[in-house]
């Protein structure tokens, strides 16, 4: 009976052969049988040995499956095709192409991140590092006053009776006292990423002066409360927070649990602003300041606690942080030292345009010379003179080389912060007032 062949061999087989045929003079056909495989087998195997040694005994790795194994053959190479010839064209502009492309026509197409990766993958595109670290963040406040943390949190696309557009709902709470702080309304149908900044700081601002600073501002990844999402630049809220001497603390990402008491109001505000109609946002307004006194003065928590009381009779003394805010003084009051200090944690890498041989920083554009088109530069905030600058990258990873030049950004100013507050040009003007 004919001996079966095997049909794979490991390293191991390969070394077994070529002792066979060196130390022990075995043929081909000797070794082939001794092992179990075919007399192909050893004659392929020993010419790789003969060519290349102990080294070519070892089978080569079959090549990475790559971004673009679960598509058609034929798209892969359209992919790559495309990329050596519009090297200046990105993936984006890569997937509407493809789309366009009659040969590729009812074939499933890969999304623009996968263009992107296959780019990387053959080396038609070389990956940037890091080019932001944020600061580590802060040990968090805990809860140990009423008043210590406040939870912020945004609703999107609430259709009110009588408005005409879908309103943003913005609440405040304070869970260590179960004190619901504020609720705000903004008439805006895009969601909360397109409500002004403005808006959202007066909002806090009328909180801040009811109620006092509190200790910590614990947000979500919202864009409004840590600006984009990449995080490349701190937030005018955490810049803003940081001058009053107020602690952002982000929640663990996807935990939205870890704000659960602000996350839990809608259920309850929900009545008041959907069950009734309402003339006009003014009116909204209204009614949602009516039912935060009631929640905190007259409504029965069910807290363990609390002992069935509401927050503030239970609570009496966190009517306020003890820490206060005049609107009317906050740019007296403002501590540009403790926005620096937020700013100088900050370390940015910027890749310098092509064409231009310009960075971007916040709002402002900065030429860093034709030098260092196309070249990736270092970017840091000096608290000594509050500017900008700009090094060329050292020589290990994280350390800094020559410095090319200093610049001021408008962004870290006092008055980029606070901005313009009709809440507080209110305040000023009743002081005045008032002086008079």
């Amino acid at each position: 009976m004919p001996m079966h062949t095997r049909h794979t061999s490991s390293i191991e087989d390969r070394l077994s052969m070529v002792r066979l045929r060196t130390r022990e003079g075995q043929s081909r056909r000797q070794a082939a049988r001794i092992l179990g495989f075919s007399p192909a087998w050893v004659r392929k195997w020993w010419r790789r040995y003969r060519a290349g040694g102990e080294a070519a005994l070892q089978a080569p790795r079959p090549p990475a499956p790559g971004p673009l194994a679960d598509f058609p053959p034929v798209v892969a190479p359209a992919v790559l095709a495309y990329r050596r010839a519009h090297p200046r064209l990105g993936a984006r502009r890569a997937q509407v192409a493809l789309q366009q492309d009659p040969a590729l026509a009812g074939l499933p197409l890969p999304g623009w991140r996968s263009i992107h990766r296959a780019w990387v993958h053959a080396g038609l595109v070389t990956p940037r590092g890091q080019r932001t670290v944020a600061p580590a963040a802060a040990p968090p406040v805990p809860p140990d006053e009423p008043q210590a943390v406040w939870q912020i949190d945004h609703q999107d696309g609430l259709h009110v009776e009588g408005l005409d557009e879908p309103v943003v709902l913005q609440s405040v709470r304070a869970p260590a006292a179960g004190l619901t702080i504020g609720a705000d309304v903004f008439a805006e149908r895009r969601g909360a990423p397109a409500v002004s900044e403005e808006a959202i700081l007066d909002a806090l601002r009328r909180h801040l002066a009811d109620w006092g600073r509190p200790q910590a501002l614990q947000v979500d990844g919202g864009v409004r409360f840590l600006g984009q999402s990449q995080r490349t630049f701190p937030s005018r809220c955490e810049l803003f927070c940081a001058s009053l001497g107020i602690q952002v603390q982000q929640i663990r990402p996807g935990r939205p649990t870890d704000n659960g008491a602000v996350e839990r109001l809608p259920q309850t505000l929900d009545g008041v602003l959907l069950e009734t109609p309402y003339a006009d946002l003014a009116a909204v307004q209204a009614a949602l300041h009516a039912h935060v006194d009631l929640l905190n003065v007259h409504f029965p928590s069910r807290a363990k606690a609390w002992r069935g009381q509401p927050p503030l009779c239970r609570y009496p003394h966190a009517r306020h942080s003890g820490r206060p805010y005049d609107p009317a003084h906050e740019a007296e009051v403002f501590d540009l030292g403790a926005v620096d200090r937020v700013l100088a944690q900050w370390q940015w890498q910027r890749h310098a345009a092509p064409s231009t041989g310009q960075i971007s920083c916040a709002t402002k554009n900065v030429r860093v010379g034709d030098a260092y088109r196309g070249q990736t530069v270092a970017l840091r905030f000096a608290p000594v003179d509050r500017q900008g600058v700009v090094y060329e990258l050292g020589t290990t990873p994280g350390s800094l080389g020559k410095e090319i030049r200093r610049f001021h950004c408008a962004a870290f100013d006092q008055d980029a912060i606070l901005g313009t507050s009709a809440r507080t040009t209110r305040a000023a003007q009743d002081a005045g007032g008032i002086a008079a």
